[in-house]
């Protein structure tokens, strides 16, 4: 399946508006690091994988009002490594997950049929545009059935109430408070 982005709105709110500046500062930091890329290009991945959250987490909120209104999204390889990178800066992932998804966002990694067919991306890129953040193409276009997950990945069913199972009585029910 081929992805073009024919309609793309060159219009849109700047994706570093959803978090504070020191938060997308340390954010583009990590990633020029690891990645040796220019400013430009770094603050384009980091602000689509702001997007990506953003929408998915939007989904999630819904999903816990109406478990039918769950759609699988995926991100793009050069996203999802931005979305690697974040999980490991834990002073700005949790609060940002927290402000999109109002919980914890996990990262599952998957390789399946709907990823390979590129299904899952063309149900991604609406979903980005219903954020009203830029899309930046570059991101998405022909990123159709490509994944960071090697073959080997396998879907844990995308969204469940316990995708791995119960902590028992170690942890309580529902979102975790952070206190500080």
């Amino acid at each position: 399946m081929t992805i073009t982005m024919e309609a793309v709105s060159q219009t849109g709110r700047d994706p570093r508006e959803l978090i504070p500046t020191w938060a997308f500062g340390l954010l583009v930091e990590d990633f020029r690091k690891k990645h040796h890329t220019s400013h430009d290009y770094t603050e384009r991945v980091v602000g689509q994988h702001l997007v990506f959250l953003k929408a998915a987490g939007r989904i999630r909120r819904n999903a816990r009002s109406d478990p039918a209104a769950y759609v699988r999204i995926v991100p793009t390889p050069p996203v999802d490594e931005a979305w690697h990178l974040s999980l490991q800066r834990t002073e700005v992932y949790l609060p940002m997950s927290w402000l999109f998804a109002g919980s914890f966002m996990h990262h599952r990694p998957v390789m399946d049929d709907d990823i390979r067919s590129g299904t899952a991306l063309a149900r991604t890129i609406p979903k980005l545009h219903e954020t009203g953040y830029f899309v930046v193409p570059e991101f998405w276009e022909g990123e159709a059935g490509s994944s960071c997950c090697p073959p080997e990945c396998n879907d844990q069913d995308g969204f469940t109430s316990n995708p791995l199972g119960s902590w028992g009585d170690l942890l309580p029910d529902g979102p975790f408070a952070i206190s500080f």
